[in-house]
């Protein structure tokens, strides 16, 4: 099993100590642990069981995989409050002085202001490019350590990285700058745009010559008809790269509207107070 798959395995072992410990009662703790197991459960499956390892051979499968780690997955667990929680497998004294030093006395923090939203942005859009670039796509599936190792880690964190700055888990209240949330959510889409018209049209022919040899189509003899198998699964996994963005970006920018109605009461109020911030700022 890949160290994801163990990972997953181990977080849904310690949630479920966490959540008898705590002693969560409340319909708000059922759904946050509800939540976590289902963050665990989709790791485990996009990383560890058989579909991950049909996803070495299959180009839609592994973008499938590849989607609910990076997206999925980091939403549920920032949702789920999964990291706050697990605190509750510590004994008590111990707990205290583990959130006294994290919340007030460490040294070190992640980045704030506009730094942190765009550095988010920048760090989880590099991932994606890098991943899917030929060279190192096909060093990782040609080389399952890489995979395990680097790229769905990667994945992962740069996930947990970018979601962190947008979502929140009550009773955590989010105090970032809307526009620089907006900023991210419609800087990855269209990243992800790009990059799906890249591999399905502004090409014509299979990038990744891992793949050529493995495509999901009905083979022909001779390696033409493999190689074209191999593009059309390309077109697909390129599809589902672009389709993917509306099933978290559309509900992210519902939050954030959401955000600005709750500030200035309603999207007109948010408009006007932008142009007047601009007009101050040109004169």
């Amino acid at each position: 099993m890949s160290p994801l798959g163990w990972l997953s395995f181990l977080l849904a072992v310690l949630l479920i100590v966490a959540f008898f410990r705590k002693g969560g009662t409340s319909m708000r703790s059922r759904a946050q642990f509800a939540l976590a197991l289902l963050g665990c459960g989709a790791l485990w499956f996009a990383t560890a069981s058989s579909f991950a390892a049909r996803g070495m051979n299959n180009l839609v499968i592994h973008m499938i995989g590849h989607v609910l780690v990076m997206f999925l997955v980091p939403m549920t667990f920032i949702l789920s409050a999964a990291g706050r929680n697990l605190l509750w497998v510590l004994p008590v004294n111990f707990r205290r002085r583990v959130m006294r030093w994290f919340f007030i006395t460490r040294r070190w923090h992640l980045p704030k202001g506009a730094i942190g939203p765009v550095f988010g942005a920048v760090v989880l859009n590099a991932v994606m490019v890098c991943a899917h670039l030929s060279s190192p796509f096909n060093f990782a599936m040609q080389h399952r350590w890489a995979m395990d190792w680097i790229m769905e880690p990667a994945f992962l964190l740069s996930g947990l990285l970018f979601f962190h700055f947008i979502l929140t888990a009550p009773p955590r209240k989010n105090r970032g700058k809307l526009r620089l949330e907006l900023f991210m959510i419609l800087s990855t889409m269209l990243e992800m745009l790009v990059m799906a018209m890249a591999m399905s049209i502004f090409t014509k022919s299979a990038w990744y010559s891992s793949m050529v040899m493995n495509s999901s189509m009905p083979s022909m003899p001779g390696m033409a008809m493999t190689t074209s198998a191999a593009f059309h699964d390309q077109q697909l996994a390129a599809a589902i790269l672009w389709i993917c963005g509306d099933f978290w970006a559309v509900p992210c920018l519902v939050l954030i509207i959401r955000r600005l109605i709750q500030r200035d009461g309603s999207l007109l109020a948010a408009l006007d107070r932008q142009t007047s911030r601009l007009s101050t700022s040109e004169a």
